[in-house]
């Protein structure tokens, strides 16, 4: 059925391939991959994690709270006159847990998936650079058959990628850096562990045809793209900054990252 199985591409860090592997996607025809949300998929994630706590039973602890039985007080409240209602206690007043986490499913599916059915292709997808692997475990309860790519870049040319495109928007220097590296190092575990979906190495992605068939295989997807694609793909966020990564930025960032780089084969 249309939209019950999306494809969701997450990416440990930016410049790691992402859009590359969106584009290559899009390319088959059948999935429309969405740009970036700028997060709004984490803060959707944790919304629904407010959500949950508040329509809990009080049995239930929650990282800072219990369950706030909301949904207790909207079933009391149902199955009550109208002119005994301001008498309840109905300061967590809610309506169901499970009816919201399908609003929320359905306000995606009505912002991308309708929209890409209009535009020709009968599945959406989306991906995203600044998410986690908590963000991808929230989509996959709102889409329990949507398929999931984890993309993981070596961290070295990632950084030098984003330097050359002026840091990103912030300021250069030592915090910065570690910024950068933090987020790939904390992404990446979390992609390590994820006990669903598809991890990809850049690196391997755009030299390895057979592992682009595997990918489309995983994805359901069946017509393929030409199998020259990512060679001749030239679309990219162009710079004239050649500059290389200095001998104390390298160093800072084997420093921080060496374990989790070898733990990829970098």
């Amino acid at each position: 059925m249309l939209n019950e199985n999306p494809v969701f591409v997450f990416s440990s860090s930016w410049r790691s391939g992402s859009t590359l592997v969106q584009r290559y996607i899009t390319a088959s025809g059948e999935v429309l991959v969405w740009g970036e949300t700028g997060n709004a998929l984490g803060a959707l994630r944790d919304a629904l994690a407010g959500w949950e706590q508040i329509t809990a039973d009080s049995s239930r602890h929650f990282t800072n709270s219990i369950g706030g039985e909301g949904e207790k007080a909207y079933r009391n409240f149902m199955a009550t006159a109208k002119s005994e209602h301001a008498q309840q206690w109905i300061a967590n007043l809610t309506p169901p847990y499970a009816e919201i986490a399908s609003s929320m499913r359905n306000m995606l599916v009505d912002l991308y998936g309708n929209r890409a059915e209009g535009l020709g292709y009968p599945r959406f997808g989306i991906k995203e650079t600044r998410c986690d692997l908590f963000t991808a475990r929230f989509l996959q309860v709102l889409f329990p058959n949507a398929k999931f790519v984890f993309i993981v870049r070596e961290p070295l040319d990632v950084i030098r990628s984003i330097k050359r495109r002026n840091w990103m928007g912030r300021l250069p220097g030592h915090a910065t850096l570690h910024y950068f590296a933090e987020h790939w190092k904390k992404n990446s575990a979390q992609f390590r562990e994820a006990d669903f979906g598809m991890i990809l190495r850049y690196e391997d992605f755009i030299s390895d045809p057979a592992l682009r068939n595997r990918l489309m295989d995983y994805l359901e997807v069946h017509h393929r793209p030409p199998a020259d694609f990512t060679e001749t793909s030239k679309v990219d966020w162009i710079v004239s900054d050649k500059s290389e990564l200095t001998r104390w930025e390298r160093g800072w960032i084997r420093h921080w990252l060496s374990a989790e780089m070898k733990r990829w084969g970098y």
